[in-house]
């Protein structure tokens, strides 16, 4: 949250989900005070998981298929207009020759995790009280944030203003770590620094 929310949205009332590898947290800030935090045991390692089960495919591949199609990704999938939204494997340096759908990858496999990491996170939400006492949204970070189709299973299944959590209050080369994923370790740097100039 000291990196992706700032102290208005705190003070509005806002929630920060960030979706790990292995578990999802959610901080919710009323009143610029942490009112809830909790931990669910689903991340992206669960869509990596459903996509090589899907595909019948390793882990490895099952991840640099769900990299491709991450928003930001900047190995973007080519998807040539003759052959309608299939995706040669092999174009993504995955070694099995294989063509799939992106249709299906993003709205049969992607998406019904997303929608169940948003239902739990919105059942949490609902069972602290809270769900109605957070006007300024939700902020999604961590490397799951990433994924395709993230933001808006969030507005789907939370009913809530949705927006990716980029970090921010760092300065010098940073190119390569303004991206949800290094949300957290930008945090706990800016947290750091604000204890030690206390």
């Amino acid at each position: 949250s000291e990196a992706v929310a700032t102290s208005t949205e705190k003070e509005l009332g806002c929630v920060v989900v960030d979706i790990g590898g292995g578990t999802t947290s959610i901080s919710a800030f009323i009143d610029g005070a942490l009112s809830f935090s909790g931990v669910i045991p689903i991340g992206a390692k669960n869509v990596t998981n459903d996509l090589a089960i899907g595909l019948r495919v390793s882990l490895e591949s099952a991840e640099k298929i769900k990299i491709a199609l991450s928003s930001n990704s900047k190995k973007s999938i080519r998807v040539s207009q003759s052959e309608g939204d299939q995706i040669e494997l092999k174009e993504l340096g995955i070694s099995e020759e294989k063509k799939v759908s992106k249709k299906t990858l993003i709205e049969g496999i992607i998406r019904p995790r997303l929608n169940e990491i948003f239902t739990i996170v919105r059942l949490e939400l609902e069972r602290a009280g809270i769900a109605n006492r957070v006007p300024s949204g939700v902020i999604i970070t961590g490397g799951g944030a990433e994924a395709v189709g993230s933001i808006e299973s969030a507005k789907r299944m939370l009913t809530l203003p949705v927006r990716l959590g980029v970090p921010r209050g760092v300065e010098g080369l940073i190119d390569d770590i303004i991206q949800p994923s290094f949300a957290t370790p930008i945090g706990l740097i800016l947290y750091g620094a604000k204890q030690g100039s206390k």
